[in-house]
């Protein structure tokens, strides 16, 4: 079974087992300490945050100095992916702030312990409910964020991955894209890893240093999409970034109007 699938089952069969049907009910702590795993939060220096397994037994720590409530919680779940992921395998796990937010995508144990955090904390079947018939925009993501208790760059992720509406999304670090995840309902497919930001975005201004919205504003397909096979001339898109000052990297979401 595919890597990635097989940490999305170990997110709903923990789910099932504990009987949680809403995110309400979700509790990191109470799960951790039925399966033998303790967390603590400390300064991590380097990290953010940590597993340790030993004998079937993990200890995760969570840098303190993560402010933001979404992303400890997010952090927490990842840790937990490893050692749910891993099998409670004896071993260590040191994650940077890249492999949690997902600016780097070159580990595949990290990708996987994206995967089951995902799933845990946003599980398909919750999204899709709560989005049915929401239009899409920064009001429905925030709402998103609020109602699962995650940061909007998750909530972002996860919709482009399961959304029934037009979505991409794109995450830039230096100026060059990382990645793109891109649903299948919108016109374009295809962003070259490795391409330098094209100055006619937005996110562009990020790179330059200039102050840049965090409301939504409209940009030709030309500023992502001139390599694709669908590319259409004078083709308008909605392009919203979400900046990661810490990392010099942005969150693009474009979406079709």
């Amino acid at each position: 079974m595919e890597m990635g699938i097989l940490a999305k089952a170990n997110a709903k069969k923990l789910l099932k087992k504990y009987f949680i049907k809403d995110p309400a009910k979700l509790d990191l702590y109470a799960i951790a300490g039925y399966e033998d795993l303790f967390i603590e939060e400390r300064d991590l220096f380097t990290s953010e945050g940590q597993l340790v397994v030993k004998e079937g037994m993990g200890i995760i720590t969570v840098d303190d100095k993560i402010i933001e409530k979404g992303q400890k919680k997010f952090t927490i779940a990842h840790e937990m992916g490893h050692f749910f992921n891993s099998g409670k395998k004896n071993g260590s796990y040191f994650c940077s702030g890249l492999d949690i937010r997902g600016i780097k995508q070159d580990i595949t144990a990290e990708i996987d312990a994206n995967d089951f955090a995902a799933e845990l904390l946003m599980p398909e079947e919750w999204i899709v409910n709560f989005t049915k018939g929401k239009k899409f925009g920064k009001k429905l993501l925030s709402e998103t964020a609020e109602y699962f208790d995650i940061s909007l760059s998750a909530a972002a992720l996860r919709y482009a991955e399961i959304g029934n509406h037009p979505v991409a999304v794109i995450m830039s670090k230096d100026g060059v894209v990382k990645w793109s995840r891109i649903n299948k309902y919108f016109t374009f497919h295809f962003i070259r890893n490795g391409s330098k930001i094209n100055d006619l975005s937005y996110a562009y201004e990020f790179f330059k240093g200039e102050k840049i919205t965090d409301e939504p504003e409209e940009i030709l397909a030309d500023a992502w999409f001139r390599e694709d096979f669908n590319y259409k001339k004078d083709y308008f898109l909605y392009e919203q970034n979400i900046p990661m000052y810490r990392y010099n990297s942005v969150l693009t979401l474009l979406w079709e109007k």
